[in-house]
């Protein structure tokens, strides 16, 4: 068993991958909408203008904007925790980074390549202003990641997959991703740190359970 995180540029199919893996491995699917349901629960909404913007240094400073970061933090180990979990963005791969049993991976494309994609999906006719989305895009996620785990979002060894959509299929991603999760499953973690040794408090364990009861 194991926890896979799948970080992905805007573009690149990876919002579809991650719900293939899911679907085909039978894991929890926890996205931003899941996250946010937990954080509701603490009494916290600003999660995705957060994370869509690109804060300013006082932004990333802010005492809120930590207290968020910091319980998104304790939410992703808490969903880690429950093993069989696929999470998507929100800096995933970079709150686990200490834990073996945890596969990461990146979904990426080449900027035209991800341009073209957003035009067609979001059914627009402005090729500057879709490059434009693309742009402010990338530099929200990298300032995040940046800003609040000291990581270099385009740092590729942080990942042990990196692929690439514009050469690999989509259904050829998938079953990498599968393969390699079930490869990892069947490793020994003796001596490793794993995440099973995460502990999660009542009160979170709390809110967690009842997200993942409420219909999707």
């Amino acid at each position: 068993m194991t926890v896979i995180t799948i970080s992905r540029e805007l573009g690149s199919e990876g919002s579809t991958i991650a719900q293939r893996v899911a679907a085909e491995m039978g894991y929890r699917l926890v996205t931003k909408t899941t996250f946010e349901k937990v954080l509701h629960q603490y009494g916290l909404i600003q999660l995705d203008e957060l994370y869509t913007s690109v804060p300013s240094l006082w932004a990333r400073i802010d005492i809120t904007n930590l207290e968020l970061v910091s319980r998104l933090d304790k939410i992703i180990l808490g969903f880690a925790r429950l093993d069989k979990v696929v999470l998507l963005g929100r800096g995933g791969y970079a709150a686990l980074n200490e834990y073996a049993d945890v596969l990461n991976v990146r979904i990426q494309a080449p900027f035209q390549a991800r341009v073209k994609r957003v035009l067609e999906k979001e059914g627009m006719d402005n090729l500057a202003q879709a490059e434009k989305m693309v742009l402010k895009n990338d530099k929200a996620r990298a300032v995040f990641v940046q800003g609040f785990y000291g990581v270099d979002f385009y740092d590729t060894r942080q990942f042990q997959l990196v692929l690439d959509t514009e050469v690999i299929p989509v259904d050829t991603a998938v079953a990498w991703i599968v393969e390699s999760a079930q490869l990892m499953e069947n490793r020994s973690f003796a001596g490793a740190k794993t995440t099973q040794e995460i502990v999660v408090g009542p009160v979170l364990k709390d809110a967690i359970d009842q997200v993942l009861m409420m219909p999707v």
